[in-house]
């Protein structure tokens, strides 16, 4: 499995980051859409070396002064389980830079080829964009299991997939849909379109009643337009899609 089918957006960190008051009361910059992703395979036979080392690694991090937080995923739900996912979220592209210059006068580099190298097989980077206008997040849950579904966007598609996603959020803000969700833009590998549903536990996967189906048709006036926006909303993708679920490792994660 290739992290194209992997990414998260803010939701797989908790919520979004909530702003901070100066002396003067002046207000932080507002949480950024961009997250950076790395997934990481361990070779074979080296899963426990490799959390071991990672959990020393992330420790090194933040005692060296990186200003990213770093969370960790694990698929328990799929056709490749031997993968970590490792994200850190909310930021400007202004902060990768930052980021990359603490890694360069760090020498994080070099404690990674120490502490890490010896354990992984392969590695790939990425970087995601949230589209929160069309995602749906309610604060104050502790999501432990993320459901993330990728779609390929079918060439000239793109338009009428905003249009299906306008549709789609204003019948789950209008009937208050009790579940979250988060959309995001993935570069690197074939990029596309990334759905993140999170729930607290297994039996949170079941769907409310009403469905979201029937929300649909209720904001939209009839069943026959809530199914034809849905195939509009399929008819912008090209290829299977991909599911998996994972959850969510706060021990191999930057440390509080």
């Amino acid at each position: 499995m290739s992290f194209k089918r992997i990414c998260v957006i803010a939701c797989a960190a908790g919520a979004i980051l909530a702003v901070a008051a100066g002396a003067a009361e002046e207000k932080k910059a507002a949480p950024g859409k961009i997250a950076e992703l790395w997934v990481f395979w361990p070779k074979e036979g080296h899963a426990a070396q490799f959390e071991a080392a990672a959990k020393t690694h992330l420790a090194w991090r933040k005692q060296s002064g990186e200003t990213y937080t770093w969370t960790a995923f694990q698929p328990i739900v799929g056709e490749d389980l031997t993968h970590y996912v490792y994200r850190s979220g909310e930021h400007q592209w202004a902060d990768l830079d930052a980021n990359a210059a603490w890694e360069t006068k760090a020498g994080a580099q070099q404690q990674y080829e120490k502490d890490l190298g010896p354990h992984v097989a392969r590695v790939e980077h990425y970087f995601a964009e949230s589209d929160l206008d069309h995602s749906l997040w309610h604060e104050g849950k502790q999501y432990r299991y993320m459901q993330v579904e990728n779609y390929q966007i079918r060439p000239g598609g793109y338009a009428k997939l905003i249009d299906s996603l306008n549709k789609i959020q204003k019948a789950a803000v209008d009937g208050k849909w009790p579940n979250s969700y988060a959309i995001s833009f993935m570069t690197g590998g074939t990029g596309g379109m990334t759905v993140v549903f999170p729930y607290e536990n297994y039996t949170a996967m079941q769907e409310p009643d009403p469905s979201f189906m029937k929300l649909l048709a209720t904001s939209l006036g009839s069943e026959d337009a809530a199914k034809a926006a849905m195939q509009q909303l399929n008819e912008s993708f090209s290829g299977a899609s991909h599911t998996t679920i994972y959850v969510v490792r706060p021990d191999l994660s930057t440390p509080k």
